[in-house]
C-alpha cells in the first residue's frame, strides 16, 4: 500500500482514531427482550444484534445458542458468516477504485476480463453492480450445490464457480434479475485493476481503517478462526431435522461464492460498518449517491423495492419505517440482515445460526420498535 494512500486513508478516517467508546442505549433491556422472545416463540437456534444510534449510543445482545449438545451459548465476539451482505464492502471498494480514476461504472467486461460463457461481454461494470446485467445465479444450477457439499474441503476458483452458470435470463440492462455471479466477477475486475487481492484490499480500504477488529475475509482464515465461529445449523440430509455444522469445513461455501460473500464479521462490527458507510464517512458524497440509485422493481425479491450499488432498499413497511437501506444474506446455516434507517441515523443488525426466516424477520421488526418508541 502506498504511503499516498495511507495519508488518504487518515483524512478519511480521522474520528476512528480518536474516538472513545460509545454510550450504551439506555433502553438495551427492551432491546434483550426481544431477542429473548424472538427466540423463543420461533424456535430459533441462536441470534446476535446490534443497534448503532448516530450521536447517541449502540447496543449488542446475544441469546441462544451456537453448540445446543455442549450447551454452548452463542457469544458477543462470535464470528458469523454474512453471505450476501459482503457485496456491500465489495461494492464499495468499486465504487472507491472509480473515485481514483482506475476504472468507471461503464466500463465494459471486454476491458478487464475474458469470455465466459453465458456471459455477455457488453456488461458494464455498473450493471454488475446493480444486477441489471441479465446474468443467471450459479445457485440457480443444482449442479453447483451437489458439487459444493460433494465435498466441502475443495477449494473453487472464480473460473470454476462461473462455469456452473446456466443461460441468461436477459440482455444486458433490459431487466433486473439478482445474481451472485456479478459479484464474483466484480472481484476478479478489483484484482485485475489493482493488482492486489481482494482480501487485501477488504482489510487495507476498509477492515482496518475502519477498526473492523472482529471482520475478517472468510478464506484467508478459515482454520484459526473456527473457534471462533457461532455454529451453522441446517437440514444436510432432508429429514427435517437441523444439522450442527460447526465440525463442518466451510471451504467449499466460502470459496466457490468468493467475491459474492467475503466476509464474515460480528453484530457490533456489522452495526459500525452501516453507520460509518451510510453515514457517508467512507466514499465521496457522489459516490454515495449512485449506490443509493435504485432500480426498481426488483422482481422475484418480495423484501426488496429497489437494488443500488451494491444496496437493496429493503421495503420499509416491513418494519414500520420510512426509508430502509441494506443487504440481506443468507448461506446455509446463517441468515444476516443489515439495515441502515436513514430518517432517524440508526444502523440495525441482525444474525442468526440458521435458515429460520420467521426468527429473523421477528426480531429485526422488534427491534425497531424498541428503537423508534424512543426516538
Amino acid at each position: 500500500m502506498s504511503r499516498a494512500w495511507l495519508a488518504a486513508i487518515a483524512f478519511v478516517f480521522p474520528m476512528c482514531a480518536n474516538a472513545g467508546p460509545p454510550d450504551a442505549l439506555p433502553f438495551a433491556q427492551e432491546l434483550q427482550d426481544v431477542l429473548d422472545n424472538g427466540l423463543r416463540t420461533t424456535s430459533g437456534t441462536g441470534v446476535a444484534a446490534a443497534v448503532v444510534v448516530a450521536g447517541k449510543g449502540e447496543w449488542v445482545g446475544v441469546s441462544g445458542m451456537s453448540d445446543p449438545t455442549a450447551a454452548a451459548a452463542v457469544e458477543p465476539d462470535m464470528l458469523f458468516d454474512i453471505a450476501s451482505v459482503g457485496k456491500v464492502f465489495v461494492a464499495t471498494i468499486v465504487l472507491q477504485l472509480a473515485e481514483e480514476g482506475k476504472l468507471t461504472l461503464d466500463d465494459r467486461l471486454t476491458r478487464w476480463l475474458p469470455a465466459f460463457p453465458n456471459v455477455d461481454s457488453t456488461i458494464t461494470i455498473r450493471q454488475l453492480l446493480n444486477h441489471t446485467s441479465g446474468i443467471a445465479h450459479f445457485a440457480e444450477n443444482s449442479a453447483y450445490w451437489t458439487a459444493v457439499f460433494g465435498d466441502l474441503d475443495s477449494l473453487w476458483t472464480p473460473e470454476g464457480t462461473l462455469s456452473c452458470l446456466p443461460e441468461a435470463h436477459f440482455a444486458p440492462g433490459a431487466g433486473w434479475h439478482y445474481s451472485s455471479a456479478n459479484y464474483v466477477l466484480l472481484g476478479m475486475i478489483i484484482e485485475r485493476a489493482i493488482e492486489s487481492t481482494l482480501s487485501e484490499e477488504l482489510r487495507n480500504r476498509l477492515f482496518v481503517p475502519l477498526r473492523l477488529d472482529h471482520t475478517f475475509t472468510s478464506l484467508d482464515h478459515g482454520d484459526t478462526l473456527s473457534g471462533r465461529f457461532a455454529h451453522g445449523h441446517f437440514d444436510l440430509d432432508g429429514d427435517g431435522t437441523l444439522d450442527d455444522m460447526g465440525s463442518l469445513p466451510r471451504t467449499s461455501l466460502f470459496s466457490s461464492a468468493w467475491a459474492a460473500g467475503p466476509v464474515v464479521s460480528t453484530a457490533r462490527d456489522l452495526a459500525r460498518w452501516a453507520d460509518a458507510l451510510y453515514g457517508g464517512q467512507v466514499l465521496k458524497r457522489e459516490s454515495l449517491d449512485q449506490m443509493l440509485d435504485f432500480h426498481r422493481p426488483t422482481p422475484g425479491e418480495p423484501l426488496m423495492s429497489g437494488y443500488g450499488l451494491g444496496t437493496a432498499e429493503i421495503r420499509s413497511e416491513l418494519i414500520g419505517a420510512e426509508r430502509v437501506w441494506g443487504h440481506l444474506g443468507w448461506q446455509p446455516g446463517y441468515m444476516t440482515a443489515m439495515l441502515y434507517l436513514p430518517s432517524d441515523s440508526v444502523s440495525l443488525t441482525v444474525m442468526i445460526n440458521d435458515n429460520n426466516e420467521s426468527c429473523i424477520t421477528t426480531i429485526t421488526v422488534g427491534l425497531w420498535g424498541v428503537i423508534k418508541s424512543h426516538l
